[in-house]
């Protein structure tokens, strides 16, 4: 009976520690830039600004990171596409403006105010709409399509035409 319930113990320990991914301070990785001076930057130079909601446990958010936000070409196309990305934390208590209103709220509330409920979830705002969100996206983008709609963004085909248009049009308006 002790060896069971000392290694139902090590299991839970192990499913708790590799759920954490904390640094040393206690804040996760994904979590560590505040996403506030990201925020406040793009709408003073005016650039795309995409919002990425996320939960500190969810595994296609860490996947989106490992696979697309990391990836040195992708960071080189959010460049030329002036796109600047900032993550949410959905439990955070950082204070954030929200792009749209210019309203400061913590991560929680803008969470509920994009009516967000799956994670990770990516808003796109128009700099253009003073902010107004154009595009929500809920779920895992692969990096091929997440480029592509960066291009689209830059590229202001999405004043023209529909985003499906522009993948059929080989990625011209």
């Amino acid at each position: 009976m002790i060896r069971v319930v000392s290694v139902l113990f090590m299991i839970f320990g192990i499913i708790a520690f590799s759920c954490q991914q904390k640094t040393e301070e206690g804040v996760s990785e994904k979590f560590k830039i505040d996403p506030e001076p990201v925020i406040q930057k793009a709408m003073k130079e005016k650039k795309f600004l995409i919002l990425i909601f996320e939960s500190e446990d969810c595994k296609y958010c860490t996947k989106l990171h490992k696979e697309v936000l990391d990836d040195l070409d992708f960071k080189q196309s959010l460049v030329k596409n002036k796109t600047a990305i900032a993550i949410i934390n959905v439990y955070g208590e950082r204070e954030v403006t929200d792009p749209e209103t210019k309203q400061k709220m913590n991560e929680q509330a803008l969470t509920f105010a994009y009516r967000v409920q799956g994670y990770p979830t990516i808003v796109v705002f128009d700099p253009a709409k003073n902010y107004k969100p154009i595009y929500t996206i809920p779920g895992y983008v692969e990096k091929r399509d997440f480029v592509t709609l960066l291009d689209f963004l830059g590229s202001n085909c999405y004043q023209k035409v529909q985003y499906e248009k522009f993948v059929e049009n080989g990625k011209s308006c």
